[in-house]
């Protein structure tokens, strides 16, 4: 069995290849599992990941907007963004309603209930790390630097206060 992940330049493939080895080892010590690791260049990897081609893959997501909505329908059965072959009606059902829900205790218990199915029970996934973004600047200094889901913050509207 092999675990695949991408090649990359920088932080981002480096990252990869650490948790990799970690996971290797884990495997091997904890569950008496070998698996072999094959790097990827990234074009290919989600080529071959969204063939289903890999028995094993790292994969990330950063959420686009502030709902649960954003990691959980990725995992619908007819989500083109769905790269592991995974399909459950239950699962499906349930996100369908709850974005139909207008009740948000009752949209939070479905999501919920959807997200049991997908990392407790059947587990096509297993989320083991999230991203964090950390700004550091001072707004008395600096205008134009909103925090954001994405943490993107666009050149052209930064400006330095002037004194």
């Amino acid at each position: 069995m092999q675990y695949a992940y991408f090649a990359g330049a920088g932080g981002a493939g480096k990252l990869q290849a650490k948790i990799a080895v970690e996971l290797q080892q884990m495997w091997r010590d904890e569950l008496r599992v070998q698996i072999d690791l094959r790097q990827i260049e990234r074009k290919i990897f989600y080529s071959a990941q969204s063939r289903l081609e890999l028995d094993i893959s790292a994969s990330s997501w950063i959420g686009d907007y502030n709902d649960a909505n954003t990691f959980l329908d990725l995992y619908m059965s007819n989500s083109g963004n769905n790269r592991t072959g995974w399909k459950n009606p239950q699962y499906d059902n349930l996100i369908r309603d709850a974005n139909m829900q207008t009740d948000l205790d009752r949209r939070a218990a479905m999501l919920r209930q959807a997200e049991q199915i997908l990392i407790a029970e059947e587990v096509p996934i297993v989320p083991i790390y999230f991203y964090a973004g950390f700004n550091y600047f001072d707004p008395n200094k600096i205008h134009g630097l909103h925090q954001n889901i994405l943490d993107e913050h666009p050149l052209q509207d930064l400006r330095k206060v002037q004194n």
